[in-house]
């Protein structure tokens, strides 16, 4: 694992087979997700009643994911007398791409988890919003595909101005609410 700062946020390099398994198990990717969801941070036990699973698999799955840096202890609360720990999700930006090269094939299981995950996201909120009689709204999701020409300084530019954009809105603000996202672009190679 690499760690660094970027726009003033930290930024962790998942590089080994072991921390991208760690991070890439579907249960550890829903529980990284609920915190983000709920800044005001979880027990183990919230946790588990959340996902219907064992207050004990919890606790294992928010260990592993603290392990790596991304999941931390908030604070502890004394409810009926006893501890609970509250955990939330470290503000972090988590990135796949400097990989060992034998953890290649489970970065790219992990990148299309990712993808499909945010698009799974978008359409259920889109269902919910048809099913309430909503109209669309592109301000509440959407979804873009196309091709940009940039040159190379153009490129760079654009991905520092997006790395600064979410660093400054990764941290809840009163008035604010949760946006997923999954960015991908890369430099076209022309076919023919």
């Amino acid at each position: 694992m690499k760690e660094s700062m970027k726009n003033g946020r930290r930024v962790i390099s998942l590089v080994t087979e072991k921390e991208l398994r760690t991070y890439m198990h579907p249960l550890r990717q829903k529980i990284r997700r609920l915190l983000e969801l709920h800044p005001e941070g979880l027990t183990a036990k919230q946790v588990a009643d959340s996902l219907s699973i064992a207050p004990s698999s919890a606790g294992h799955h928010l260990a592993a994911l603290e392990s790596v840096g991304l999941v931390g202890l908030d604070r502890t609360e004394q409810i009926h007398g006893f501890t609970a720990k509250f955990y939330k999700a470290a503000p972090v930006d988590v990135t796949l791409g400097e990989a060992n090269p034998e953890a290649y094939g489970l970065r790219d299981v992990m990148i299309r988890s990712l993808v499909e995950q945010a698009l799974e996201d978008w359409l259920a909120a889109a269902a919910q919003r048809e099913a309430r009689g909503e109209a669309p709204d592109a301000a509440r999701g959407d979804v873009l595909d196309g091709v940009v020409h940039l040159t190379p300084a153009e490129a760079a530019a654009l991905h520092e101005r997006i790395l600064a954009f979410i660093a400054a809105h990764g941290t809840p603000r009163p008035g604010t609410i949760p946006y997923t996202y999954a960015l991908i672009a890369n430099a076209a190679e022309e076919k023919l």
